[in-house]
Parts: structure tokens; sequence; C-alpha cells
């Protein structure tokens, strides 16, 4: 699966320790989505979102797509990234 440039701005702002960088959920978003200045990139992105979230994209190929994006860093469990990362991005279209 071919990553839009979006998606991968957005998961290259994902480095090992962004979780000691920042003090709240709130402060990790806008840090995670600053690059993202216009609306356009910010639904791309949604779209993608949306794209890999469906029902017939399994925990397995999430991972993939995850672990194949400039991100620094690793989930094991697909199913993790729904409930955090892809959380994330959803706040950028909202």
């Amino acid at each position: 699966m071919e990553l839009p440039a979006e998606f991968r701005e957005f998961t290259s702002q994902f480095y090992q320790d962004l979780l000691d960088d920042v003090s709240s959920l709130d402060e990790m978003i806008d840090t995670v989505l600053s690059p993202m200045k216009s609306q356009s990139d910010r639904q791309k992105l949604g779209i993608f979102i949306d794209t890999i979230t469906r029902d017939d994209i399994s925990d397995t190929e999430l991972r993939k797509i995850w672990w194949s994006s400039p991100a620094d860093i690793a989930f094991y469990d697909g199913a993790e990234l729904p409930s955090g990362p892809i959380m994330v991005a959803r706040t950028a279209w909202v």
C-alpha cells in the first residue's frame, strides 16, 4: 500500500521520547499535527486514516502500514494503533 505524504509526515512526528517531551494529550496532538498547516493536508490524512481503519483491514495489515512509516515508535500489536496514534490523527480533521 502506498503511503500518502501526509501520513508519512504525520507518522514522522512519533519519535521515541515524544511522551517525555509533552505534558498532556492535547500537547502531543498539537506536536504531531504541527507540520500539517493546511486543512487540505489534514483532510487527506483523515481520508487515509478512514481507509486503513475500515473493518476489512486486519490488525496485522495495520501494523505493517505503521512499520513501513517513518515513525520511531513501534507497535507490536496492530490493535493498539486505533486507540493511540490513529486516534490522534482523527483529531486532525474533526
